[in-house]
């Protein structure tokens, strides 16, 4: 019924890749926190070092081309990775394993800052980390459900569009670089 529904109707399923992509990043999130609230406490004073730092460097961050260039390319990498994947046939696996990454990451940072520093960790987590993290998560959202259905439409032989694909990327770059201009020059 539904075969006959798409053939001769044009009927189209619902696409649950947003969902997918959400359930993968939620999972990751979990796992991360998990990994970070049972880490055991030596590992926990190897990386006290660069927590402090990390910390007394929200106080001291000036402009520096090195810093710029680390922050813009730091959403340019997953945007970039999982443009290309969509190009790749069954690449879509390898983006959810990006969204994946990117939740384990996010919540293994917050856990470990948490669990040193308690309630003052999270303020400099939100402050530093999860504000523009917020964006980036959208982002990645976004230029990975468009990778995933460019890839799934490739598989199928379905008409693509290029232009509109390079669209995507291009918009993900112009607002990871207004992001980076707006949390750390106003």
């Amino acid at each position: 019924m539904i075969y006959t529904k798409r053939k001769y109707y044009n009927y189209n399923t619902k696409d649950n890749t947003i969902k997918y992509l959400m359930i993968t990043m939620f999972l990751g999130s979990i796992l991360g926190a998990l990994f970070g609230a049972f880490i055991d406490d030596n590992s926990i004073q190897k990386i006290d070092v660069f927590l402090d730092s990390f910390i007394t460097q929200e106080n001291n961050i000036q402009f520096d081309l090195m810093y710029f260039l680390e922050v813009f390319f730091k959403g340019l990498k997953y945007f970039l990775s999982i443009w290309f994947l969509g190009f790749i046939p069954f690449g879509y696996i390898f983006i959810y394993l990006i969204v994946f990454s990117k939740g384990f990451f996010i919540s293994f940072t917050t856990t470990i800052f948490f669990s040193k520093y308690y309630f003052e960790g999270l303020k400099y987590v939100f402050n530093m980390y999860v504000i523009e993290n917020i964006i980036i998560i959208a982002l990645i959202f976004y230029i990975s459900y468009k990778a995933i259905k460019y890839c799934k439409d490739k598989m199928k032989k379905r008409s693509l569009n290029i232009k509109s694909y390079i669209k995507t990327l291009i918009i993900c770059i112009i607002i990871n670089i207004v992001l980076f201009f707006l949390f750390n020059y106003i």
